[in-house]
């Protein structure tokens, strides 16, 4: 059964435009919740709920050990293998649970507070709906299913939203967020069972699911290094500096990474699939990725520009202030997110193209580099800077593993180094362009004396100053954006 011609731009711009909508309710009302709810809990509660579920978060990209990416790359698995792959992944979330239950006492130890074995028991319960919703939602992102996949995804993240306040807001403090992360799991599930229409059939995994598990090792094993490296700055705050500082560095990141990283993964999730349909028309896969490192820097920059200018504002309304130790580390980490997520386009590339080893190679030099880093930076900064200079880690240690994926591309997809730089070369001007803007525009705060009328100022210098110079440096308009109708066979 051969497969419908694929139209690379138009399923890139309709998965962008549900994805994205669905992309931008999930995080505004994530990050609405997030920064309602630091009015209601300490740096220390904030910090030691982040200790909790980055045990969880590690473990959660061993969900599934990579089926998901085979689902999306070998488009013919029958209804009985995808069921095998359902039962094994749901499977492996109780053992990872089971994992959490014997490490747990030794981390409780580690950072001297048995509070975090309980909480880190509730936030691994996660793992079990996690594993049980992996295969429906990856046969929808396989069959180009936006709608529905940013629809269920939407009604999770509204789900523990609205569970994370009422949670905080009745006193639960650090439990509070940790409840209302397994909550995504469990509404996740929901959410699929009523929309998704995938159900499993009381099948074990056979000889063929097995050879799909084998492929996804090898990606798992790259996005288990990477999400290790990536709370690992977490981790190791918490046991040198304390949970009150890693409050405040976690509450940095959420706002100045957090933000940038969802983009990341909604052109991610777009793209992949497109990879994997266009891995043997080499021309076409070269114009599709360049065009998603492009669409990337235009959703980036506007939003890094904003975040890095107007972090005071926003930090301020919280709190009676007590956040704002975190603007610092905000100005700093947004221009990080932009070399990581450039940095994070590659592995979906390799992968989809048969390549996972040079995924790998990225999360461990990636890894390498971020954790020796974040090892020296604890140990020689002086007292009262350290997490800040894990924030300079951050943004100086990407150009370590954007040279090693300079020598991996090349040998693994037809990408022209100079014609993906030159598909940067205008949102990056455009981004700089914008920063001097909001630059001049932060400069006005002292004489404007409210944080909510300079907030609004930067807000319209940045959808001003963008949209003027998408329509006439780079002359797209919103329709340019928006999928077209495919045209009839």
């Amino acid at each position: 059964m051969s497969e419908r011609p694929i139209d690379a731009r138009h399923e890139m711009k309709r998965g962008l435009w549900w994805m994205g909508g669905a992309t931008v309710a999930m995080r505004v009302l994530d990050a609405g919740g997030s920064l309602l709810v630091l009015a209601f809990l300490t740096r220390s509660e904030v910090g030691l709920a982040a200790l909790a579920w980055s045990v969880s978060v590690v473990l959660e990209s061993v969900s599934g050990l990579g089926v998901g990416y085979v689902i999306v790359r070998q488009r013919d698995l029958t209804h009985v293998e995808l069921s095998g792959l359902f039962w094994f992944s749901t499977l492996l979330g109780v053992a990872m649970v089971s994992v959490v239950a014997a490490v747990g006492p030794y981390l409780a130890v580690f950072y001297a507070d048995w509070r975090i074995y309980p909480m880190m028991m509730v936030a691994a319960a996660k793992l079990i709906f996690v594993g049980a919703a992996l295969v429906p939602l990856q046969v929808l992102t396989r069959d180009l299913q936006f709608r529905v996949s940013g629809t269920v995804q939407t009604l999770a993240t509204l789900g523990e939203s609205l569970t994370k306040v009422v949670l905080v807001v009745l006193g639960f403090g650090a439990w509070g967020l940790v409840i209302s992360n397994l909550a995504r799991g469990v509404f996740l599930c929901l959410a699929l069972w009523r929309l998704a229409p995938f159900r499993p059939l009381l099948r074990a995994a056979d000889a063929s699911v097995r050879n799909a598990i084998r492929f996804g090792l090898r990606v798992s094993a790259s996005g288990t290094i990477y999400q290790l490296y990536r709370n690992m700055d977490n981790l190791l705050i918490g046991r040198v500096l304390g949970t009150s500082v890693l409050g405040i560095y976690q509450t940095a990141f959420q706002l100045g990474m957090t933000p940038l990283e969802i983009v990341v993964q909604l052109v991610n999730r777009v793209q992949f699939p497109i990879y994997s349909a266009l891995r043997a028309k080499p021309a076409e896969l070269a114009q599709a990725f360049n065009r998603s490192a492009r669409a990337l820097l235009l959703f980036l920059g506007p939003v890094a520009a904003l975040l890095c200018f107007a972090s005071p504002d926003i930090l301020s309304f919280i709190g009676g202030g007590r956040w704002l130790p975190a603007v610092p580390l905000v100005q700093v980490l947004v221009w990080a997110s932009l070399f990581r997520g450039i940095s994070q386009l590659l592995p979906q590339l390799y992968i989809a193209t048969g390549h996972p080893k040079y995924a790998v190679v990225d999360s461990l030099v990636t890894g390498a580099t971020l954790v020796t880093g974040f090892v020296i930076a604890l140990a020689f900064a002086p007292a009262g800077r350290g997490a800040m200079w894990v924030a300079w880690v951050w943004l100086f240690s990407y150009p370590v593993p954007l040279l090693a994926h300079y020598v991996m591309v090349r040998r693994s997809a037809p990408i022209s180094v100079r014609d993906f730089i030159s598909s940067l070369a205008k949102p990056a001007l455009g981004i700089a362009a914008l920063s001097l803007l909001l630059g001049l525009g932060s400069a006005l705060r002292p004489l404007l004396g409210s944080s909510l009328v300079s907030l609004a100022l930067l807000l319209a210098l940045t959808f001003a100053g963008h949209a003027l110079y998408l329509r006439h440096v780079l002359h797209l308009r919103l329709a340019d954006l928006l999928p077209r109708k495919a045209k009839a066979e």
